[in-house]
C-alpha cells in the first residue's frame, strides 16, 4: 500500500475546500476533485518538524537568516539546477499577494497585464483589484496540446501601455511546461519592450519523469526585470500558510519591490515556515516529491485510459507537470452550465469549471492528488451518470 492511498482528514479544519463541495456530492460521499491541493497527508517528516516547533510553544516574529537563505540557493542548485544569490531572495505574503505588489511597484493605474490563457485565475483578479487592466493572450490549442500564439503576444508586448507578463510555469490549469526556447523568447521579447515577466514556478517541483523543468535563471543573458514565484504551497500542500520566496536578481528592481513590500507593513515570515523548509529542502524532500509524482502519474494514466476506453467524449490533456489535469469535454457538452450542473447533481463529480482559468466551455480543471481507490470511485460515478444519458449531454 502507498503512503498516498490514505485520505487526508479534513474533520474540523474548515478549509475553502470543504466549503465549496456541493451538498450533492457532499451526500454521494464521492471524493471531491476540485482544487489544487492534496487528499492524502503531506510529507511526515516535514509535518514532524512543525509539531516539534509547535511544541516549543513560542510563535513569535521571526528571523529569515543567513542560514535560510542558503538553504534556499541549495535547493535551487540542487533540485532546480540554478545557481542564486542569498540577497536575490525576497520572503512575502503568498504568491498572488506578491503580484499586486509588484503591479504597484511597477505600473500604475490603467497600466495593462499580459496573461497566457487559459491561466490561473487569482492572477486576473489580483489584476483587478489593483486597478490595472487585463490584456489575454490565448494561447493555441490543437486538441492535443498549448502553444504561445507568438504574433499575439509580441502585438500586445509592444504595446507601452502593457507593462507586466504573467508567466505560470508549470500552467496552472493546463499543466503545459514552457521550454527553453520558450522561456528565451519570452526573455528576449520583454528585453525588447521593456516588459517585467512575473514568472510563478509554485508547481516547479511537481513534474512528470521524462520532462525537463526549465527557469529563466538558466539562460545566457536573461532579461534583467524578472521576477521568480517559489513557494512551498503546492508541492507539500502549504497553500494556507501564505508564504513565498520571490527571486529577483536585479538590484534596482528588487528595491523598488521591497520598498512597496515593506510599505505595506510586511512584518516577518509564519514561524511554523522555517522548520518546514528545513525539512522539505533536503534530500528527502527531494525524494517524497518525486515519488509524490510518480503515484500522481499512475494516476493520470488510470484516468487517461479510463477515459479512452470507457467515456471517449472526456479527452485527458497530457500534463507535464502539476498535479491537476486539463480536461476537454466538448464532445460530450460545450455548455458550461448544463455540464457543471450535470457533473455536480448526476455524476458527483466536483471539478473547476473550465472558464474560470478563461478556457473554453466543456473543458474543466480536476485534481489527480488523491487516493487511486477514491479516484476510481469517482470514475466509476461519472461513467454510470454519462451512461444514463446516452453518453452526451
Amino acid at each position: 500500500m502507498s503512503r498516498f492511498d490514505t485520505r487526508v482528514d479534513r474533520t474540523g479544519m474548515s478549509t475553502v475546500k470543504q466549503s465549496l463541495i456541493p451538498e450533492s456530492v457532499r451526500n454521494s460521499g464521492i471524493i471531491s476533485l476540485w482544487g489544487a491541493e492534496f487528499e492524502f497527508p503531506t510529507a511526515p517528516f516535514v509535518v514532524d518538524a512543525v509539531v516539534e516547533w509547535a511544541q516549543k510553544g513560542l510563535y513569535a516574529y521571526t528571523v529569515e537568516g543567513d542560514d535560510f537563505r542558503q538553504l534556499v540557493c541549495r535547493w535551487m542548485h540542487d533540485v532546480r539546477r540554478w545557481d542564486i544569490s542569498p540577497e536575490w531572495i525576497v520572503p512575502v505574503y503568498g504568491i498572488t499577494a506578491s503580484l499586486a505588489t509588484l503591479m504597484r511597484a511597477m505600473t500604475t493605474a490603467g497600466d495593462g497585464i499580459i496573461g497566457l490563457d487559459p491561466v490561473y485565475h487569482m492572477y486576473w483578479k489580483a489584476v483587478e483589484l489593483s486597478g490595472r487592466r487585463k490584456v489575454s493572450s490565448r494561447m493555441l490549442f490543437d486538441g492535443a496540446q498549448y502553444t504561445v500564439d507568438w504574433e499575439d503576444l509580441e502585438q500586445k508586448m509592444a504595446d507601452p501601455r502593457n507593462k507586466i507578463l504573467l508567466v505560470c510555469n508549470p500552467s496552472n490549469p493546463t499543466a503545459k511546461i514552457f521550454s527553453y526556447q520558450e522561456l528565451a523568447r519570452f526573455s528576449d521579447l520583454a528585453a525588447k519592450y521593456d516588459v517585467t515577466i512575473f514568472n510563478d514556478e509554485i508547481f516547479a517541483e511537481c513534474i512528470y519523469d521524462g520532462v525537463e523543468m526549465h527557469t529563466f535563471g538558466q539562460l545566457p543573458h536573461p532579461h534583467s526585470k524578472i521576477v521568480t514565484a517559489t513557494s512551498l504551497g503546492k508541492w507539500l500542500s502549504f497553500t494556507g500558510t501564505n508564504q513565498a520566496n520571490l527571486i529577483i536578481p536585479d538590484d534596482q528592481l528588487r528595491i523598488r519591490f521591497l520598498a512597496e513590500r515593506d510599505r505595506e507593513f510586511y512584518g516577518s515570515m509564519n514561524p511554523m515556515m522555517l522548520p518546514a523548509y528545513r525539512a522539505a529542502y533536503t534530500p528527502e524532500g527531494a525524494a517524497w516529491v518525486k515519488e509524490m509524482m510518480s503515484y500522481v502519474a499512475e494516476n493520470y494514466h488510470m484516468v487517461d485510459q479510463f477515459f479512452k476506453e470507457e467515456l471517449p467524449a472526456f479527452k485527458a490533456i497530457k500534463p507535464e507537470g502539476t498535479f491537476v489535469l486539463w480536461v476537454d469535454a466538448r464532445s460530450f457538452c460545450d455548455d458550461e452550465k448544463k455540464l457543471i450542473t450535470f457533473l455536480n447533481e448526476k455524476a458527483f463529480f466536483h471539478v473547476d469549471p473550465g472558464t474560470q482559468y478563461n478556457g473554453d466551455p466543456g473543458f474543466f480543471r480536476m485534481t489527480l492528488s488523491v487516493p487511486r481507490a477514491e479516484l476510481r470511485s469517482a470514475l466509476e460515478s461519472l461513467l454510470s451518470a454519462v451512461s444514463s444519458v446516452g453518453g452526451k449531454l
